[in-house]
């Protein structure tokens, strides 16, 4: 059926991209998943989609894509168009301790809200399970988001349990599993610019 993935709606459908597209440099993939959402929904989320894009390009450790997103995206496109977006970035800049070669530096992280995160990933998740898996119901389903520091180690135990896809080259990473003979229970694995990774717990 064609109904908004988000909230049911049968009224003013488009197609949303999961994950957003704004992700991707350009060229853009052509295989991008597209679900059923209702346009006050796609909305919503239009906003979040551009600052979280400034989030998970802004951090040190990024892929070339995501190097290209934040210079030709962020910088020259969103916070030229957006002053309101750069002065909300700049306010959640945090003094940050970290080590490189064993010597101790002070450099700069971005904090983002953990509500925000939430509603993101949240939204990530029901596009991707209403695409691979329609049958299954998660309109009352409980979400529990966390992020992990991404390494080779945890990449081998996902790629050894979890079915893997990924869209663009640096850009995003998806891997996931449904638990059997548990309902809807299901984990997700999202990987954004080989920097950021979050897991998703379904029940």
């Amino acid at each position: 059926m064609k109904i908004c993935y988000l909230c049911g709606s049968t009224d003013n459908l488009t197609k949303d991209h999961i994950p957003p597209k704004n992700l991707f440099p350009s060229p853009k993939p052509t295989n991008l998943i597209t679900v059923w959402c209702c346009k006050k929904c796609n909305e919503k989320f239009s906003l979040i989609d551009e600052s979280f894009r400034v989030f998970t390009s802004s951090v040190i450790n990024r892929s070339r894509s995501g190097e290209w997103i934040w210079n030709n995206k962020v910088m020259n496109s969103s916070f030229k168009r957006s002053p309101k977006l750069k002065q909300s970035t700049l306010k959640s800049l945090v003094p940050v301790k970290s080590e490189i070669n064993g010597v101790k530096v002070q450099q700069t992280g971005m904090t983002y809200p953990v509500k925000k995160t939430k509603e993101y990933l949240v939204r990530l998740t029901k596009g991707f399970t209403k695409h691979f898996n329609p049958e299954i119901d998660y309109s009352h389903a409980r979400f529990k988001v966390s992020n992990i520091i991404p390494s080779q180690q945890i990449v081998d135990m996902l790629d050894k349990k979890f079915f893997y896809v990924e869209k663009g080259d640096g850009v995003f990473r998806m891997w996931r599993m449904f638990v059997k003979d548990m309902g809807a229970k299901s984990v997700w694995v999202y990987v954004f610019y080989d920097g950021l990774m979050f897991t998703i717990e379904v029940n």
